[in-house]
């Protein structure tokens, strides 16, 4: 175990050196951070003001006082973020690297640059349920503690309820964060409406990787295809034009699918491949607007 986090850590230290990622919890320069959350905390009451923002407005001192109110903030420079982390079964899959792996590499990348900018940083791990919570808290310790959990091999359930899993953390975060989904995104059963309510309490990031044999089937004959999740098993001929054809109409109608849901809840995207450089998917998601 040890050996392992050693091991991811010194990838994402690399990373860092080469891409040069600098976060610091609020829009700075020409770069907009993926580290932005809210980053606001109450600061004062006062009168209302012809132009205030009505959204502004405390309704229960306003009808204390038989006056308006509105409410201001002041910038937290201290966030709070969550690391979303997909260990289900599907995961498990990739040509060169798998995607768990990829996603351990993004989730510690993220990680380090959090702690680094003073951040105070938690961890899900999740299947079909919640495999492991740990409380959001900054410091060298969190970063060792989320590291070996990240880097921990111990298989989780093969199956994905993603839905379930979103319904579970709405009520878990107590105070408005930053929640960053790491997975393939790949559920049959459907999270449009727990997304769009987490995305309403809290502000979300999905960081989606696949592999590239999951968008275009490679001509290798006749192979037996397994589901990483249910187990069941297919003979495929992929030498047949016609299955090619229609395991790309169906990945493409899948994956649009997806960004439909995304842009419903209003998450921001950002899509990254197993076969990629890794310095390259994680500058990604410190680019502006993801992508």
């Amino acid at each position: 175990m040890i050996e392992e986090r050693a091991d991811l850590l010194r990838r994402v230290r690399r990373v860092r050196l080469a891409t040069q990622i600098r976060v610091r919890g609020t829009i700075t320069g020409q770069h907009r951070s993926i580290f932005r959350g809210s980053g606001l905390e109450l600061a004062d009451l006062r009168e209302y003001q012809p132009g205030d923002d009505l959204r502004a407005i405390d309704w229960k001192v306003t009808a204390r006082c038989a006056r308006p109110y509105v409410r201001e903030f002041a910038e937290d420079r201290e966030q709070t973020f969550y690391l979303v982390v997909d260990r289900s079964g599907s995961t498990g899959f990739g040509a060169g690297r798998a995607k768990a792996e990829r996603i351990a590499e993004l989730a510690a990348s993220l990680l380090v640059s959090a702690i680094d900018a003073r951040e105070r940083v938690g961890l899900c791990l999740f299947s079909d349920r919640i495999d492991r919570f740990v409380p959001a808290r900054g410091g060298r310790a969190q970063l060792g503690r989320i590291l070996a959990a990240l880097a921990d091999p111990s298989p989780a359930s093969g199956r994905t309820d993603l839905a379930g899993v979103l319904h579970a953390l709405t009520r878990r975060l107590p105070r408005r964060c930053t929640v960053l989904l790491l997975s393939d995104l790949l559920d049959d059963a459907g999270y449009d409406e727990p997304l769009q309510r987490l995305a309403h309490r809290h502000e979300v990031v999905a960081v989606r990787v696949a592999d590239p044999r999951e968008r275009a089937l490679p001509d290798v004959g006749l192979v037996r295809a397994e589901d990483a999740e249910t187990g069941e098993q297919v003979w495929v001929d992929t030498s047949d034009p016609a299955v090619r054809a229609r395991f790309a109409e169906v990945t493409a109608g899948a994956e649009a699918a997806t960004d439909r849901a995304l842009r419903r809840a209003g998450v921001r995207a950002v899509s990254c491949t197993t076969d990629e450089p890794l310095e390259r998917a994680a500058a990604r998601l410190f680019a502006r607007g993801g992508g």
